[in-house]
């Protein structure tokens, strides 16, 4: 007798062939028989008569070990079918720490700030991964070391390593790989690794190199500079012998890049992979999206620590003076359009939320640029936690991302609730709402992807990029990471407006076998 039978659905195997009506038997913890399968038996039985059954949904991109945590059951994400995630991006990760750097290291993704309230009990990568497999998830997690995480580990923040701190990179990242981490991250737009030179990133890429691992960039630059940020990481993955995975390859609108930067600068990466290497990308399924605006400050601001930046801030000349040299990462706040970020999170001044700069500025009667620098302060100065939305992409531009053939679909978001610290914290649609958006917004509204297709790109493609083995397909001999929708109400429910809701539509949601989602509940 089979342990799990999914019956009467029609079948979205992973591979953007068509649906079809089939049967899935499931045994243990793999699918071991797709068809017909007339009198099959099993001790549970799910009808799925009118859904899509298809592989769980696979985001590349996520940054779910910030509140795996606190949020072992993956509440928004695996209600959306979202079974597994590669996590630590962006140059962070939660791992390695070393207790005179704790505060640092963990930085803007501080741990406490995501409700964790226990003992930060491991200090190697090897150690957190085991304790969060001793505490257990919901869904599958692949793992990525962060390289600001390791700068800070070894108390580099500035430009210039000595070779002792190489060598301790290099050991840090080595520690990981043996560990099982799936290869290094960067954030070369965020603290510290912004400062951290073209050859520094090469070298502690190398040892992830060595283990056949990936690196994964937030490039540099995604603006004006693009092309030359593109050129850079194809220079980095060719000379450290890694996979590239351009994070949310994209351009922010009215930033300064040419009108066909975009287009540029992934033609040089179809180039690259043309030319041997073995490079793609991921993109995100908003116009708008999460981020840290203190990136638009050059690095002299924050060189000396926060108290110091605060203290620069705090000096009109010192803010007239960066009105001229704060022309990067969300360079469209340099432009004017100040009306394009709003408050996601304020936990001491919640009247805040929702709002954005142009609109705090008439209640604080202060221009706009006087806003974002008391936000920043007020952060600086640990008097509030503050997080930041921007209206990043035009529509037509997210179009360009979604449907280019080397570029799977993600959500760079963190696993969120909507209930206790969290709801609090992401005060967006995106972790609610990210995969299934695209599924009700690009496909069904829009028309821009067959099913199908958006399916394979959600799926098989992410399994086959990160060599997830037997993942991300429905057919015998895959692990039984299986999710039952129905097409016709899925609904992503969340707005920028209310996101506090989980999607609905996603009526079964199994982890290598085990049903998680059961009739849209949580098990």
């Amino acid at each position: 007798m089979l342990d799990i039978l999914i019956c009467n659905g029609w079948v979205a195997d992973g591979t953007g062939n068509p649906t079809y009506p089939a049967n899935v038997a499931i045994e243990g913890d793999r699918i071991v028989e797709v068809g017909r399968l007339e009198g099959a038996e099993a001790a549970r039985v799910i009808d799925a008569t009118g859904k899509i059954v298809c592989p769980g949904f696979v985001d590349t991109h996520s940054h779910s070990d910030r509140t795996i945590l606190v949020n072992p059951t993956a509440q928004s994400t695996i209600r959306q079918g979202v079974t597994t995630e590669i996590v630590g991006h962006c140059g962070h990760s939660h791992a390695p720490i070393v207790a005179d750097a704790l505060g640092a290291g963990i930085g803007a993704h501080n741990l406490r700030e995501m409700g964790f309230e226990g003992e930060v009990a491991w200090s190697t990568f090897a150690e957190y991964l085991d304790h969060v497999q001793r505490m257990g998830t919901s869904c599958n997690l692949g793992w990525m070391v962060g390289h600001n995480t390791v700068r800070f580990a070894v108390g580099l923040t500035g430009p210039e390593y000595t070779e002792e701190q190489m060598r301790a990179m290099q050991a840090h990242v080595r520690e990981a790989m043996e560990a099982g981490a799936m290869g290094l991250s960067s954030g070369l737009e965020f603290e510290p690794g912004r400062r951290a030179s073209t050859e520094e990133v090469i070298r502690v890429a190398q040892v992830a190199g060595e283990y056949g691992g990936y690196h994964a960039s937030h490039i540099r630059n995604r603006a004006k500079y693009v092309q030359a940020a593109m050129e850079e990481f194809i220079d980095i993955v060719r000379r450290s012998g890694t996979r590239g995975q351009v994070s949310h390859l994209n351009v922010r609108h009215n930033t300064g890049a040419a009108p066909d930067a975009w287009e540029r600068a992934a033609e040089t990466m179809t180039q690259a992979r043309a030319g041997g290497l073995d490079i793609a990308a991921d993109c995100t399924p908003f116009q708008d999206g999460g981020g840290q605006p203190v990136s638009i400050l050059p690095d002299w601001v924050s060189a000396e620590g926060p108290a110091r930046a605060a203290e620069y801030l705090d000096d009109p000349e010192v803010r007239a003076q960066l009105l001229a040299d704060s022309v990067r990462y969300w360079a469209f706040i340099f432009r004017g359009d100040f009306d394009r970020v709003r408050i996601s999170r304020s936990d001491n001044h919640p009247e805040l939320v929702g709002k954005n700069l142009v609109e705090i500025g008439e209640m604080w009667d202060v221009h706009p640029w006087d806003v974002l620098f008391d936000l920043f302060n007020m952060a600086f100065r640990c008097e509030d936690q503050i997080g930041y939305v921007g209206r990043l992409f035009t529509e037509e531009h997210v179009i360009q991302q979604i449907t280019h053939p080397l570029i799977n679909l993600s959500v760079d978001a963190a696993t969120s609730a909507i209930t206790g610290p969290l709801s609090e914290f992401y005060a967006h649609p995106l972790p609610y709402a990210g995969m299934i958006h695209y599924i009700t917004h690009w496909v069904r509204d829009k028309g821009v992807l067959r099913l199908e297709d958006a399916i394979r790109k959600m799926t098989s493609m992410c399994a086959a990029r990160f060599g997830l083995r037997d993942r991300g397909l429905i057919q015998p001999g895959a692990y039984a990471d299986v999710v039952v929708f129905d097409y016709d109400d899925l609904d992503d429910v969340s707005t920028v407006e209310k996101p506090l809701a989980y999607c609905k539509g996603v009526e079964h949601v199994l982890v290598n076998g085990q049903v998680v989602i059961d009739d849209s509940e949580h098990t």
